[in-house]
């Protein structure tokens, strides 16, 4: 990321692009509300590395700012335990939906109680206009970082800007398998399906109609109570059947 004016030179930060694909989604899923969460990682080699992120799925929530509960907590540690035992936290995320990308007064009390460590950092994301942005200690204090990459650690490894990365992969959207060239059109696969069921019900027609014997009608002659049998009309050429055949003389 190039470097504005007046901006102070901070850590070097390198965050997956994964982390941020996920922090995105999280923040558009409460367009009106911040959401919360850490960043896992480690410093290696002088570069702050963010490899994945916890959401804070029980933190008080409101409009303007977000909070920490120890609810929230409690459900993080257990989440990077079992999944991240041998990284750290190395920071934290949270959205501004709608206002910017900074730091509030609430959000550097969090930074400054929370996120003390030198190399712990703040990533803010606003899901309105999609601008983001990294804020970390530099020289005992809270500044915005202008040196921060997005990586790919799955992919080609070439590092792209977030337009680029939502341009290669749209949110929700899964890497296709190798030798996929695209999905069927919607038409056909309907058309295919409308197909299946007429096929099935004109089979089971026929066989009803082949298979099973053909039962007719029996009225009940009220006044003697013998059955009055309703035969079918004659078939062409055939003879037409006699009136007074099971009659007795």
């Amino acid at each position: 990321m190039s470097k504005r004016a007046g901006e102070p030179v901070g850590p070097l930060i390198e965050i997956d692009n994964e982390v941020t694909r996920r922090v995105r989604q999280h923040a558009r899923s409460h367009m009106t509300t911040e959401v919360c969460g850490v960043l896992i990682g480690d410093k290696r080699n002088g570069v702050v590395e963010v490899r994945a992120s916890i959401e804070a799925s029980n933190a008080a929530q409101a409009g303007t700012h977000v909070t920490f509960t120890q609810d929230a907590w409690e459900a993080i540690y257990r989440v990077k335990d079992e999944s991240y035992p041998e990284e750290r936290i190395i920071g934290w995320y949270h959205s501004h939906p709608g206002f910017g990308v900074f730091l509030s007064e609430h959000d550097m009390f969090i930074q400054r109680n929370f996120f003390s460590s030198p190399d712990q950092v703040a990533w803010v994301y606003d899901p309105h206009t999609d601008e983001e942005g990294c804020f970390g200690w530099i020289d005992g204090d809270v500044h915005r970082i202008s040196t921060f990459s997005i990586v790919d650690n799955n992919g080609d490894g070439v590092e792209r800007t977030p337009k680029e990365l939502e341009a290669v992969l749209p949110e929700g959207a899964e890497p296709k398998p190798a030798g996929v060239r695209g999905t069927t059109p919607a038409w056909i696969r309907w058309g295919t399906a409308a197909l299946k069921y007429l096929s099935a019900m004109v089979l089971g027609f026929a066989i009803a109609y082949f298979l099973f014997p053909r039962f007719y009608l029996v009225a009940i002659n009220p006044l003697t109570g013998e059955p009055m049998l309703v035969r079918p009309a004659p078939q062409p050429g055939e003879a037409a059947p006699d009136p007074n055949a099971g009659r007795s003389k």
